[in-house]
Parts: C-alpha cells; sequence; structure tokens
C-alpha cells in the first residue's frame, strides 16, 4: 500500500458541458509526480449514475466525448502512480431516475434520501437487494475487463438500509424471515450487504487487485466481516466535517491491532467531501498527515477535480508541500507497531453492529475514553472480546461494557496472570449481577437523570476542586463490603423536572449519600459513574484530571510516557521492525471553531504555534541514541534503569525522535 495517495472525486451533473474539455494528460500526471502523489483514486461512475469511459453496462456522461478514466489511468501509470477505480454503490442518480422500483422503501413507507428532498437535491438511496445489485456488479466486472493493469476497485456508499420494498420482501420471505420484525429486516440487510460484499471480492480476487468498501465508518466489532471482504481498510475521517478530530485516532486504535494495512483519509477541503473553491491551509494538512503517521497508517487526501477535467493548481501546492514533508519521513514509519500500556475494552465492538442501515459515527463511551487517555498522554489500543489481552497492563471497561460468559473467562484469566481493571459506571452491570465488584455491592442506578454529584478521596480529586463535582449523569448506587471507598457520591435535593432551583442542576444536599464515588479491592477498580461518557457529553477540566488520576492509580505503576506537554498535545510511541528501537511522534495544533456548516461545527487549524523545550521522560532500555528525525539533529539524554529523560528543542505541528 502507497503512503502518499489522493482519492480523487469526480461527481458530475450530467447538466454540466464539456466534461474534461480541458483535461490535460501529461499535465495531469506531471501535477501528480511533482506533488510526491504515488497513488490516486480515478473514477470510473460516479454518484450522479454517469460512466467516464464507453460503457456497454452503464451510460457514459452525455457531455464526455473520449474515455477520461482510459487517459487517467494511462498517464498515472506511466509515472509509475497507482490508479485504482472507483464506483459508486448505493447512490446512482440516473437509475434511481429509471427505476424508482429499485430504490430503498423504508419500512415507514419513504424513499430515504442524503441531503436532500425528494424535489430537491440530495442522493437517493438504492436497494442491493433489487435487481440493481446485477447492474452493479456487471459495471465492477466491465471495469476489471477493460482494465487488465487495474490496481485496485474503490466502492463507495455500501450500505444496505432497511428495506420493504417488492425485492426485499421477496428475499425476507424466501429466507424465512418476518418484514414485521426489525430484527429480521435488519438481519436481512445485513445479508444482502455481504453477498454483494463477497461477489465483488471475488471479482477483485480473480483480478489480483485489492478491494475496499467504504461505509464512512468502519465498524468495531465485526472483525469478521473486514477479514473476510476487504484487503485492506481506509479510515474515512475528514476532521474538519461531520467526524470532527477525535473520529480517526479512536477508529484507527481498534483497526491496527488487527493486523491488516490501513491508511487515514483527510480532505483538502475547508469543510467536506465536493466542497468546489474551499482549502485547508498546507500546515493544516501537515498536521493532520501528522496525526495519521502518528497512528502507523499511510496517507489518503481527498479532493475534487473540476468538471473541465482540469487540475487545481493551489491544491496541489498545498498537498505538495504535505507529502514532500511525508516522503522524508516514511522510513521512520515503515512497520512500525504502536506500544500500549492500556487495553480498552470498546463499547460499540461489544455491541457488534450489524452492517445494516448507515453506521453512526460516535460512541460516546468510546471516543470519552480515547479522549481522556490522548490528553493524559496514556499509550493503549480499542480491543474487541477475540482480543489478547496479555500485553496490557490495564484494561479499561468503560461505562457500558457488557461481560458475556466469553469476555468474563478471559478476564478472569487476565487477572490471574496479574493483569488490572478498571470498571466505569454499567460495565459488567447485568441484571442483578455485578461482575467484578471490587469489594463494592449494587444497589441500581440512581434515579436522579439529571445527573448526580461526586467526591472522590484526596488524592484522586482534581487540583482545583475539593467539593462535590456534578457529573451530569446518574451514578450507579455502590456501597463498600470488602474494597476500599475512593469517595462519595452527593445527590442533589431532588431530580430537576417539574421540581427546580436556580437555573440548572439543583444543589447538592451538603452531607454525602450512603453511596461511593468508587471502590478498589486487588487489582479492579470500580467507579460509580459512566466518567468517559460523561466528560464526552461536558467536556469539563475536572473530570478529566480526576480520570487520570483514577487510570494512573489503576494502573499501578509509572506511565509508558511523562512530558510536560500541553493537554491539547498529542504523543505515540511505535516499535520500529525487528526491535531496533523505537520513534516517538508529538503532536501540537489548536483547531478552532470559526463556524458551522450544513450542521457540523467547522474548525479549521490556522495558526501553528511551536512548542519550546518540551520536556519528555519515557519507558525505554539500554539507550544509546536519541535523534530527531529525519533531521539527524542528536539529543542530549539521560537513562537510568528503565526511564529515559531528554527534551525536544520545539515541536511545530509534528515531530518524530528516534529512540535506539
Amino acid at each position: 500500500m502507497r503512503f502518499r495517495q489522493v482519492h480523487l472525486d469526480f461527481h458530475t451533473s450530467g447538466k454540466i458541458p464539456g466534461i474534461g474539455s480541458r483535461f490535460d494528460p501529461a499535465d495531469f500526471a506531471r501535477t501528480y509526480k511533482q506533488a510526491h502523489v504515488n497513488a490516486v483514486n480515478v473514477f470510473a461512475k460516479c454518484h450522479h449514475g454517469y460512466s467516464y469511459h464507453p460503457t456497454e453496462v452503464g451510460e457514459m456522461h452525455p457531455h464526455l466525448e473520449f474515455d477520461l478514466l482510459r487517459a487517467q489511468v494511462d498517464a498515472l501509470q506511466a509515472e509509475g502512480i497507482k490508479a485504482p477505480i472507483y464506483l459508486s454503490a448505493a447512490w446512482d442518480e440516473l437509475v434511481a431516475a429509471k427505476h424508482p422500483d429499485w430504490r430503498i422503501l423504508s419500512p415507514d413507507g419513504g424513499n430515504p434520501m442524503f441531503h436532500g428532498e425528494e424535489a430537491g437535491g440530495g442522493w437517493k438511496f438504492m436497494d442491493l437487494s433489487s435487481p440493481y445489485v446485477d447492474y452493479l456488479v456487471a459495471q465492477i466486472e466491465e471495469v476489471a475487463r477493460l482494465f487488465p493493469n487495474l490496481d485496485g476497485l474503490w466502492i463507495d456508499i455500501c450500505h444496505q438500509l432497511q428495506s420493504v420494498s417488492p425485492s426485499a420482501l421477496a428475499g425476507m420471505e424466501a429466507a424465512g424471515l418476518d418484514p414485521q420484525r426489525e430484527a429480521d429486516r435488519i438481519d436481512f440487510s445485513e445479508q444482502t450487504a455481504l453477498s454483494f460484499y463477497g461477489r465483488v471480492r471475488a471479482i477483485a480476487d480473480r483480478a489480483g487487485v485489492p478491494v475496499f468498501f467504504n461505509l464512512g465508518h468502519l465498524r468495531r466489532g465485526r472483525a469478521d466481516v473486514l477479514r473476510k471482504y476487504f484487503t485492506h481498510l481506509e479510515i474515512e475521517s475528514l476532521p474538519t466535517a461531520n467526524w470532527g478530530y477525535e473520529h480517526f485516532p479512536v477508529s484507527a486504535r481498534y483497526l491496527e491491532p488487527l493486523g491488516m494495512d490501513y491508511l487515514g483519509m483527510t480532505g483538502k477541503f475547508h469543510h467536506m467531501w465536493g466542497e468546489m473553491g474551499g482549502y485547508k491551509k498546507p500546515e493544516a494538512l501537515i498536521y493532520e498527515c501528522g496525526t495519521i503517521l502518528a497512528q502507523g497508517a499511510r496517507v489518503c487526501i481527498g479532493d475534487h477535480l473540476h468538471p473541465s477535467g482540469r487540475i487545481d493548481p493551489s491544491t496541489y501546492k498545498a498537498i505538495g508541500q504535505a507529502y514532500e514533508w511525508i516522503e522524508a519521513r516514511e522510513p521512520w514509519c515503515e512497520g512500525t507497531t504502536n506500544r500500549a500500556e492500556i487495553g480498552v475494552i470498546s463499547v460499540e465492538a461489544m455491541e457488534r453492529p450489524s452492517y445494516a442501515d448507515r453506521p453512526a459515527h460516535s460512541c460516546p463511551a468510546d471516543d470519552g475514553v480515547v479522549r481522556v487517555l490522548m490528553e493524559s498522554r496514556f499509550t493503549f489500543d480499542l480491543l474487541d472480546e477475540d482480543s489478547d489481552l496479555a500485553p496490557y497492563r490495564l484494561v479499561i471497561l468503560p461505562d457500558l461494557v457488557r461481560i458475556d460468559d466469553a469476555l468474563k473467562a478471559k478476564l478472569d484469566a487476565y487477572l490471574a496472570q496479574g493483569g488490572r481493571l478498571l470498571l466505569t459506571g454499567a460495565s459488567g452491570i447485568d441484571g442483578e449481577t455485578m461482575h467484578f465488584s471490587a469489594g463494592a455491592e449494587w444497589h441500581g442506578t440512581s434515579p436522579n437523570k439529571g445527573g448526580d454529584y461526586g467526591l472522590p478521596i484526596p488524592d484522586l480529586r482534581a487540583g482545583f476542586v475539593d467539593e462535590p463535582l456534578f457529573y451530569y449523569m446518574p451514578a450507579e448506587r455502590l456501597t463498600v463490603t470488602t474494597g476500599e471507598s475512593l469517595g462519595a457520591v452527593y445527590e442533589p435535593y431532588f431530580d430537576r423536572g417539574a421540581d427546580f432551583s436556580g437555573h440548572l442542576n439543583t444543589p447538592a444536599q451538603p452531607d454525602p449519600s450512603d453511596y461511593a464515588f468508587g471502590t478498589r479491592e486487588g487489582a479492579v477498580t470500580r467507579l460509580a459513574f459512566p466518567v468517559f461518557s460523561a466528560y464526552h457529553h461536558a467536556g469539563a477540566v475536572a473530570m478529566l484530571e480526576i480520570a487520570a488520576r483514577v487510570i494512573d492509580a489503576s494502573l499501578g505503576r509509572d506511565r509508558m510516557i511523562r512530558s510536560d506537554l500541553p493537554t491539547a498535545a498529542r504523543a505515540t510511541l511505535r516499535a520500529m521492525p525487528d526491535g531496533k528501537g523505537d520513534v516517538l511522534h508529538l503532536l501540537y495544533a489548536t483547531p478552532v471553531l470559526r463556524g458551522v456548516l450544513r450542521q457540523d461545527p467547522v474548525q479549521p487549524i490556522q495558526d501553528i504555534v511551536p512548542l519550546r523545550d518540551v520536556s519528555l521522560d519515557i519507558e525505554a532500555r539500554n539507550v544509546t541514541s536519541v535523534r530527531l528525525v529525519p533531521e539527524g539533529t542528536a539529543l542530549d539524554f539521560q537513562s537510568d534503569g528503565d526511564r529515559l529523560r531528554f527534551q525536544v528543542p520545539v515541536i511545530r505541528a509534528h515531530q518524530m525522535v528516534e529512540i535506539l
């Protein structure tokens, strides 16, 4: 898989004339070569349903007079640039108009669209259980036949929504499923989607090329699907759009341990895909590329080609700066693996989400715990039920993790081998059973829906708060039996509703309740509050400090990375191949809320503020050399036992440190 890719969107209305009229193959290939790009996804068929090559299956764009796809592929490959081919799946405006019976029919009787209404603009969802799927597969087969030098297939919008169309009803009947039951509709939708993936994977295997199915978010907990149908993984995650800056690292920390090649996808756009005339500063692209490299992924930057086929010089000036920068760093990124002291059981993974419908991009418990760990500079991976727990010093079950028999057995074995557990909120609570009680008894969930207050013991408090902290969410009611109390829950006088006091939440009663903030017994710690979801929801600084102190105490030993980095900075430690040493990635930038577009908060990076004389204290043994790379600047260091101390003179967006 190439490190420096571009995803070249080309969704072009049939009403636009002169398609490709200013396309210059020599300039096209030269631009990518000069921008240090070594792979470009080019379009066979877009969301409008038009093909960009002569076709016996579909319909070529009415205002295209030559084989644009062939010209793009030939020009790129002549320069040694790979050219995987893109086709849109579940959005096809041309077919939706010709065959409305091939569209998704929702259980409520509507025809769903994305970003639009029936009388206005928007993408219409096609039903992959209808004859449309045979038409689509024939288009993909045609591309594989027309391009024997194919570099790969990139299939977009691979959703199968719940449907009660005639074809879906017939399919459910044949499968013995009841369309009146949502669970059966979901089951049929997943079967339909996976059947489509299987047909396309067979085409890719016959052609001997990679294939990727894009869904906007790769579901955690379904590694079975990823390994069976996907040859590699790509994380679509435009941070200035509705994914945000934390979606990529959350996804990456689950996907990398699966052992499949993967990349991170950002965009050159100010906001969102297909934004013509929107630009991101080159410095912002460098920071975003750095965050991708720091998670062990290769990089893809999204662009959208003008209908005329003319390449945008401003876009490739910015991409060129970012990719020249990446090219110099690739030798220290190839084949590295994340060093992680903490394993986090993913809430989303334990739910084993179906491949029906469109996936949600966010899981508050997962996102909250990752935010806390990144802001506190702990090293970690996200795990599922099948993950090996042995490498981790601490396993966290955040807020809502359901513990089934298999996970219970795995956690018991992990504890027996010297592992440590931290459970928060309702994790491990099932009916009347509370697994891993940490010396507490459970008395249900607080009835205070608006939230309870918590005051941990002094060692776990935030440095600036010695009073009960409002958590905006109810606590689990725990009383201490054989464990050590970690503080107290303070309840409001009453839950805010018809009765209220003051502007917002009801004040805390002056005396603590009988319930504990948390308990600890041996290697197991349990907190009453869903602290990670609460932090994701409220963002209170005191919550972050308390959570970090609890994690430190639960870890039971010095953390892998200590530093004086500010909270917004990020640090990851990656092991080089063959045990040669480590590479430390340090990142710092400050996205700022500048506007709201299409209901998305838009947070561009405008200024790169350097950090100077940053002190690091890293777990490392037998160190002989510390230097900045790729610059090659040697750094003074002190090493004693298994700790290494040094200073990094300056961090501008991203800096790597080689430790040998």
